[in-house]
């Protein structure tokens, strides 16, 4: 049975629409089907493309998995494996990675092997800055392991865990929402969700992937907003920043989240069959700067 292309709504999906129509498109619609070695070679190329990931991106990847390979060993009261073991094993796993990504094995899988928009576009990264991008990510993975929070968990009773690492969606008005869901557990009659972020001190708090985490606790066990924490861990400084939103914050979220939803649904030519308009609707986007870090440039009119 052919797999349908359903629309839904995420933070990712936003944040694409809003850099450039023409990247949405291709990430979202015109690269449907490129799994399959046999599909139009452009269909395929596009999909290929969509599945890079920059050095930056790659790292954090690599340490949500090493944090999620962790967390499950403790429920229950299990022993908290060495730091320096974890980090190590984790950049293994980085230099494996690399070597694929180098020899362009991700050309042929692109959704199973690691593919670096670095090595695609053959951008002059020194080794130095390889090494920092590893550096920053073992770091992270250092701090998380030796942060209160960390300690928090491990003592949290098995009864209170809720999700690791999950990738969850809910209803809002006929949408479906996808969130992340890194980390979630009971406080008594509350619920607390993190996000690990390797952003550092500079990065933007965005209320949209909150508001949805909130939706979609609300959602799935019996709270109200107000008894939702949402959780930033910041793995650059071991900084936490819980926040908030009350029932009236919610309700503006959520506007906000169906007006993104109406915006993406003006540029279908069916909505029911999220079938999309022809490419020439999808405009490029105006600042060209946002091109410089476009997994599509191979692709894309204005560059190829």
């Amino acid at each position: 049975m052919a797999v349908k292309n359903e629309f839904s709504w995420s933070k990712t999906r936003d944040e694409i629409f809003r850099e450039c129509l023409r990247k949405y498109y291709f990430h979202y619609y015109a690269s449907w089907g490129g799994w399959d070695p046999a599909a139009a070679p452009r269909t395929r190329q596009l999909y290929v493309l969509k599945n890079l990931q920059t050095r930056a991106r790659w790292a954090g990847d690599h340490v949500h998995r090493a944090i999620r390979a962790v967390l499950p060993t403790l429920r229950g009261g299990g022993s908290a494996p060495a730091a320096e073991a974890v980090a190590q094993q984790m950049l293994a796993a980085m230099r494996l990675d690399f070597r694929d990504s180098q020899q362009r094995r991700y050309r042929q899988y692109p959704k199973k092997v690691c593919g670096l928009f670095e090595h695609e576009y053959e951008l002059n990264v020194a080794d130095e800055q390889w090494k920092q991008t590893a550096d920053h990510a073992a770091n992270g993975l250092r701090v998380f392991l030796a942060s209160d929070l960390f300690r928090n968990i491990r003592a949290l009773p098995p009864d209170a865990w809720l999700e690791v690492e999950e990738l969850a969606s809910f209803t809002l008005s006929g949408i479906k929402v996808y969130v992340q869901l890194d980390f979630a557990h009971r406080a008594g009659p509350d619920i607390a969700i993190y996000a690990w972020k390797m952003g550092g001190a500079n990065a933007a708090p965005n209320d949209l992937p909150l508001a949805g985490c909130i939706l979609y606790a609300v959602a799935r066990w019996p709270v109200t907003p107000e008894q939702v924490a949402a959780v930033e861990f910041d793995l650059a400084s071991g900084a936490a920043a819980p926040r908030r939103l009350d029932a009236a914050g919610l309700e503006e979220m959520k506007d906000t989240l169906r007006d993104s939803a109406d915006e993406m649904s003006f540029l279908l030519e069916d909505p029911a069959a999220n079938r999309p308009q022809p490419e020439e609707v999808f405009e490029l986007a105006e600042d060209e700067a946002a091109c410089r870090r476009c997994n599509f440039l191979k692709a894309c009119p204005r560059w190829a």
